[in-house]
């Protein structure tokens, strides 16, 4: 007789197994011979009732975690599209929040996405709002802090960036499909020198904004924990020696604005 535990094991295995019409070849043979029949129902169809539910209720976290994709997508492609990656990659944790971890990868293969490939752009640009929606809370800098530092200090001065921030670089205008919600036409051609967004948490608002390329570069190095100097070094052939030093300070108060760089031990 299977105990308890097994008996949990072979049920969530048989839920998972991706839909179709012949249920009873979906599902443990084992598990279904310890099933009754109930309410003019067999054990398969009794079984089905909970794949179905499982199913639908991944899918409908997929459609909550990447809306705009679902739009532009549409219902018939997006279902399609959800069945073949869960059928891929089966849900492992016992969040529903991780499901979708690899589904923007998963996207960018697929062919009918590759003929619109800001499709797979769109899905990173809606995971990373996920994921600085669920990353942990510090507190911000602020920027009286910015007077305390000597000024023989700043060369080697570091700043640490929130956890709740997400760097996405892609080829295509996502930030603008993104606020299109899912109306208009994609776009068929690349952005020159393509677009740079950095999704945030602030509070409890996420936002995303574009950077140019020497915002992009200064912030990359903060995030790898490197100094002030090194970052003025970054931005040298973007913006010249000259500006180096100011472009870089004001993208600090600018980032201590947006509250994307977390308060540090003494200061």
């Amino acid at each position: 007789m299977l105990g308890l535990r097994e008996l949990q094991m072979r049920f969530f295995r048989s839920i998972a197994a991706t839909p179709g019409p012949d249920a009873s070849a979906r599902f443990d043979p084992d598990l279904l011979q310890v099933l009754s029949a109930r309410g003019g129902l067999g054990g398969a169809a009794r079984l089905d009732v909970y794949a179905q539910m499982y199913w639908g209720r991944l899918h409908d976290v997929l459609h909550d975690d990447f809306p705009r994709l679902a739009a532009h997508m549409g219902r018939a492609r997006f279902t399609g599209a959800v069945l073949d990656y869960l059928s891929a990659n089966p849900s492992a944790h016992p969040s529903v929040r991780h499901v979708g971890d690899r589904f923007a990868e998963f996207i960018a293969t697929r062919p009918d996405v590759q003929e619109t490939p800001v499709l797979a752009d769109l899905a990173r640009l809606e995971w990373a709002r996920v994921e600085v929606f669920d990353a942990p809370d510090v507190a911000p800098l602020g920027a009286d802090a910015l007077g305390t530092i000597p000024v023989d200090a700043w060369p080697h001065q570091r700043f640490a960036v929130i956890p709740a921030i997400r760097l996405l670089d892609s080829a295509w205008p996502v930030h603008a499909v993104w606020l299109a919600g899912g109306a208009g036409d994609l776009p068929r051609t690349a952005t020159a020198g393509g677009t740079r967004i950095r999704v945030w948490r602030s509070g409890a608002m996420i936002q995303q904004a574009t950077m140019d390329a020497a915002e992009d570069a200064m912030l990359r190095c903060a995030m790898r924990g490197e100094p002030f100097a090194t970052m003025c070094e970054a931005v040298v052939p973007l913006v010249g020696a000259e500006r180096a030093a100011g472009d870089a300070a004001a993208c600090l108060l600018r980032w201590i604005e947006d509250g994307i760089l977390a308060a540090l031990p003494g200061l």
